[in-house]
């Protein structure tokens, strides 16, 4: 819960003003995005389970709806024979199929919100990553270069002589594109795999367990039928 809590501080707060609160700004945002990261998989794993949750019981709904269509069928032909006893016992279990479905129509409605809001939680949360991720990178470029430009600046305040203030220049831009070319890359790191791939990588895995699942019970009921 404390995990929660804390992702929750980071949603309503202002980058810019976490940022400037801390003395090292850099480890404290490093730190949130490591517990960003935590509770989104969290979120994750929960949204996934709820959306798995809300399937299955859409398909047992389906089940007890043509369960109750079955024993329709085999009431209207228990009238049609004159046995009002058999059709009487079919309509029994129609009714508790139908009741049966019902109930379960209630828990598909909590499970539907339940994903629903997880759903949403999951975007905020990834959403507010890659902006404490951008702002993480921007923080270290401009460290850098404040860094570089006081370098420069203390190595010409001591009256260095010409050749080696030129060298050391070369050296500083250097540094300073260096920082710029791994802020670059990063950047397409960072934007070229997001968490709704994970989250999509993570529904297609269990869609085709259950696929292989059902196939399997086709092949079974096939064989189960040819004998």
């Amino acid at each position: 819960m404390s995990l929660f809590r804390r992702f929750n501080d980071m949603l309503t707060a202002n980058l810019n003003d976490f940022v400037e609160k801390f003395e090292d700004p850099e480890t404290m945002l490093r730190q949130a995005i490591r517990e960003m990261d935590a509770a989104l998989q969290v979120s994750l794993d929960a949204a996934a389970k709820a959306i798995a949750s809300e399937r299955l019981l859409a398909r047992q709904i389906g089940e007890q709806h043509d369960d109750a269509a079955l024993w329709q069928q085999k009431a209207l032909s228990a009238v049609q024979r004159g046995d009002d006893e058999a059709a009487r016992r079919a309509l029994v279990r129609k009714q508790e199929h139908v009741t049966l479905a019902a109930a379960l129509q209630d828990q598909l409605a909590t499970a539907t919100a339940v994903a629903a809001k997880l759903r949403r939680q999951v975007e905020a949360m990834r959403v507010r990553m890659e902006e404490a991720r951008r702002m993480l990178l921007l923080l270290v470029a401009r460290q850098r270069a404040t860094q570089a430009r006081r370098t420069l600046s203390d190595g010409l305040a001591c009256g260095s002589p010409r050749d080696a203030g030129f060298r050391r220049f070369d050296r500083l831009r250097e540094r300073v594109e260096q920082s710029e070319a791994e802020l670059d890359a990063y950047l397409e790191l960072s934007t070229g795999h997001s968490a709704d791939e994970d989250f999509d990588d993570a529904n297609c895995s269990r869609r085709a367990v259950v696929i292989e699942t059902e196939l399997a019970e086709l092949k079974q009921s096939l064989a189960t039928t040819g004998g």
